[in-house]
């Protein structure tokens, strides 16, 4: 039993072999003798005027080679090529980007709202108060009839109201942190 059992093991293995030989037929590739010429794909430039003096200029020729223009090339190999001044362009747009930024005066951000209600006396208070723990905060007012609401700060970031918000919470329990649109340049102010 044990040996007919071998025998067909031994049949099941070599049946499964594989007909080719042992050693490989590959063929080697040398990638680094790849050469194509691509000279006919490079632009083709016309010559650039310099009003450099002529003592300036070298005395040796300059050996460049000789490059003729691609057939389907409709450009005038002898017409002037003007520099692109990319940094006056830059430049230009980067002013008038400035310009409008400048212009820009309110921007989305955050204010504590401090007090809301119908007594002036109170608003007066809360204004004191927060002036005088807080006087880098600009206080706003408004009365809208017949309720007074008192705002204070420009926050541009939420980590920053919630850091004030909560030293003004320990003086005025019913204040409140609320999106609002915010002064930047007052805002730049708070730190």
């Amino acid at each position: 039993m044990r040996c007919e059992a071998f025998i067909v093991g031994l049949l099941i293995m070599t049946g499964c072999a594989s007909n080719r030989p042992a050693t490989s037929s590959r063929t080697v590739v040398d990638y680094n003798s790849y050469n194509e010429d691509l000279s006919s794909m490079r632009p083709v430039y016309g010559v650039i005027s310099t009003n450099v003096p002529a003592t300036n200029r070298p005395t040796a020729p300059v050996n460049k080679p000789a490059t003729t223009p691609r057939p389907s090339d409709t450009r005038k190999p002898t017409a002037q090529v003007e520099a692109l001044h990319i940094n006056r362009r830059l430049d230009l747009v980067l002013d008038t980007i400035a310009t409008q930024n400048r212009s820009i005066r309110y921007a989305p951000g955050y204010r504590i709202q401090v007090y809301v209600g119908s007594q002036r006396q109170e608003v007066d208070a809360a204004k004191l108060l927060i002036y005088q723990n807080f006087p880098e905060l600009s206080p706003y007012l408004s009365y809208n009839q017949p309720t007074y609401k008192l705002k204070v700060g420009d926050f541009m970031r939420r980590m920053d109201a919630e850091r004030y918000y909560a030293s003004i919470r320990r003086l005025i329990a019913s204040a409140q942190l609320q999106p609002d649109k915010v002064d930047i340049r007052r805002s730049l102010l708070i730190k």
